[in-house]
């Protein structure tokens, strides 16, 4: 049996009573955005403010024995996925301070395993973080995003405002470009410098732990770079071989990669989260987001330079450019390969977090959220 998370409970609540959200945000005491958050699962609003919610909605104490109490230590469940993925990965509390982490997330940043050590805090404050990251500019934006966006939601405490003091002077304002939405589903990519080779990097994926709304986990997986448009650099690629969105895909209950593969295909998440999804419908879904942001006006116009420069130089093409983003979703569904769209997804996606929704046995309505990378 899998136990809704918190928010999904009280959703369902709130539905039942016919209330707005700023509705029961009111009769908590609290402001909407606090609310919203503790729905939809981006930020705690603190055990103060989630006591009020309960308590507006009339949640029966038969509903509430299935959550941890905030503050409370991990359970054995929660602690032995974080100790059985073999990459770094590391348990944060609403302040994002380490609860627990792997023995990889101690190879890795050797101070995460300390009490109190906080991963927004070392990439601030700490001269090791910018000899470590070679783009350590961008990483900061993106922590000083996620920190404004949480004090934006009324999540206000002193370790919050010492670290929006801390991004102010090393960041730009709010208006810098970033998308702040990118902090929630694990945005960032983390870029590594080392002494011999090319930079190694990891993209940072953050998701709510099953049952602990008031707590993140910070999960690093390695990713390799894609040089070149996919479109035109296929022929040299190694052929893909495999579900397209393995190792893309993320659970947002659990944080697990989801994956893929069996007859008929599917993704499903392995601690049973969400039901299993289609994997050709599943893979279209996701094509008509990413191919229109790769295949823009301007995109397609410097493609089709770069087609006539190779050809002139004895390049053969397997795949004429296309000459719109609608042709491209139409190359996509009939004469792609598979390695040209790992190749486009890869090149224009970090993550794909995956949400459960009010009906579970319809996949369709089930919620996206796109970490978008910078198409090179």
């Amino acid at each position: 049996m899998v136990i809704a998370t918190l928010g999904a409970v009280v959703a369902d609540y709130r539905v039942r009573m016919a209330l707005a959200p700023a509705r029961v945000a009111e009769m908590a005491g609290i402001t909407e955005a606090q609310y919203r958050a503790l729905e939809l699962g981006t930020a705690w609003p603190g055990g103060a403010a989630v006591q009020a919610v309960i308590d507006a909605l009339k949640i029966p104490h038969t509903r509430r024995l299935h959550f941890q109490p905030a503050d409370s230590s991990l359970d054995r469940y929660l602690s032995q996925i974080l100790h059985g993925y073999d990459i770094p990965a590391l348990i944060v509390d609403s302040e994002w301070r380490t609860v627990e982490a792997n023995c990889y997330a101690q190879r890795l940043l050797p101070g995460s395993a300390t009490p109190g050590w906080s991963l927004p805090r070392w990439i601030l404050h700490s001269n090791e973080a910018r000899e470590r990251l070679a783009n350590w500019q961008q990483v900061a934006q993106c922590v000083a995003d996620l920190v404004r966006e949480e004090l934006g939601a009324g999540l206000d405490n002193p370790e919050l405002r010492d670290l929006d003091r801390a991004a102010s002077r090393y960041c730009s304002g709010p208006d810098s470009g970033s998308d702040p939405h990118d902090a929630d589903s694990a945005g960032h990519l983390l870029t590594w410098r080392t002494d011999t080779g090319p930079f190694p990097a990891t993209a940072c994926l953050i998701s709510v732990p099953t049952g602990r709304p008031d707590l993140r986990q910070v999960t690093l997986i390695p990713r390799g770079t894609q040089p070149g448009h996919p479109l035109l650099d296929a022929k040299r690629s190694q052929p893909w071989d495999g579900p397209l969105l393995i190792d893309l895909l993320n659970c947002g209950v659990c944080g697990l990669l989801l994956t893929g593969g069996g007859t008929p295909a599917t993704y499903h998440c392995a601690t049973g989260c969400l039901p299993a999804f289609p994997a050709d419908a599943l893979e279209s879904r996701v094509a008509q987001e990413v191919v229109p942001r790769v295949f823009g006006p301007d995109e397609c116009r410097q493609l089709a330079v770069a087609q006539e420069s190779l050809t002139a130089d004895g390049f053969d093409m397997t795949l004429n450019v296309p000459v719109t983003a609608k042709h491209a979703l139409d190359q996509w569904s009939r004469s792609m390969t598979d390695t040209q769209r790992r190749g486009i997804l890869t090149s224009a996606v970090r993550s794909v977090t995956m949400y459960g929704s009010s009906d579970c046995g319809d996949w369709r309505r089930s919620a996206l959220r796109y970490a978008w990378r910078d198409f090179i």
